[in-house]
């Protein structure tokens, strides 16, 4: 499976980021359980009380590189949030597991990667692939993070969980239609 490494402008972000209190401001979220996500809210709010600038001048496939502890006590809405914002990759430190399923679930890859926040400067531009767990940052340098699982890799480009398994189950209908079964 081929696919394009994420390369981009780096926003650097410190250790301990509350996922919550931080990158969003969970206590004025109006979302709840199976209502769809204001993804224009979360972006208008992603990273503001941190870096102000953030939601103005965030580009589509930008990256977030963050300390130890990031994005810790969050939601799935902090995921959709950065997703929304159009950041391709973020690459951390180290991050709860919670933190990890949420955003790839939601088609946003978040990468463990010792000594990142060491390693680069903020808006310098870097690569992160998932898929082989290299970063290589400007002087070309290469550190390595755990890669993605094939499984994880296609729902990373898949977009979600959901629409992997919408595809999935799409192709399995066209299958056995097209050899004159029921789905």
């Amino acid at each position: 499976m081929t696919h394009a490494i994420p390369r981009g402008r780096v926003w650097k972000f410190g250790d301990d980021v509350c996922g919550d209190d931080g990158i969003i401001e969970f206590a004025i979220v109006a979302a709840g359980f199976g209502k769809e996500f204001d993804e224009d809210a979360l972006r208008a709010m992603c990273f503001r009380s941190l870096r102000p600038e953030f939601p103005d001048q965030v580009r589509q496939g930008d990256i977030v590189v963050g300390g130890r502890n990031f994005a810790h006590h969050n939601h799935v809405e902090v995921s959709v949030a950065i997703r929304a914002s159009g950041i391709a990759v973020v690459v951390v430190e180290s991050c709860d597991a919670g933190f990890l399923r949420r955003a790839l679930n939601n088609g946003l890859p978040v990468m463990v990667c010792p000594g990142i926040a060491a390693a680069v400067a903020d808006g310098a531009v870097i690569s992160a692939d998932p898929a082989t767990g290299i970063v290589t940052l400007p002087s070309g340098q290469v550190l390595h993070a755990r890669p993605f699982s094939e499984r994880m890799v296609q729902i990373w480009q898949a977009g979600g969980t959901i629409p992997l398994l919408e595809r999935e189950f799409a192709a399995r209908r066209a299958a056995g239609q097209s050899q004159g079964g029921t789905a």
